[in-house]
């Protein structure tokens, strides 16, 4: 794999650790389990902000950082194995793609508009990704 090509997927395999890690502080602080807020994501209280439109509880909030802990580190594992193996690429790219579109869907369900823009961006981050590793030669 060419540098570049390396770089972007080292890129995003850092950066799905990181939110999934933060998001995994973040969750075990909302259950009581960690009073620690170094890496905490804070999301929790922000995705409470966000379903209370629909009298959505904190145990379904819970359940809901815990998805979307689950599908970051899922992320993380596809970009790494794609890394340090440079097999899985496109799967690595199609998950992060899916993951983004799937919050993009959420941000309109739950009519949070003003934090939908940064998941568009990371839409469009995986597709340039995708288009250099295919297009550019190895």
């Amino acid at each position: 794999m060419l540098p570049l090509k390396r770089i972007l997927i080292g890129f995003w395999a850092m950066y799905f650790s990181i939110v999934a890690l933060s998001n995994a502080i973040d969750l075990l602080d909302s259950i009581g389990a960690l009073h620690w807020t170094f890496l905490d994501s804070t999301n929790y209280d922000f995705m409470r902000g966000i379903v209370k439109i629909y009298d959505v509880g904190p145990t379904l909030t819970k359940l809901l950082l815990l998805g979307a802990f689950a599908v970051e580190t899922v992320g993380a594992v596809l970009f790494w194995q794609a890394l340090l193996g440079g097999r899985r690429v496109r799967e690595a790219l199609a998950w992060s793609a899916l993951v983004w579109t799937a919050f993009v869907f959420m941000t309109e369900f739950f009519i949070a508009y003003t934090s939908e823009s940064t998941f568009r961006e990371l839409l469009m981050l995986t597709i340039g990704t995708a288009l250099a590793v295919e297009l550019l030669p190895d």
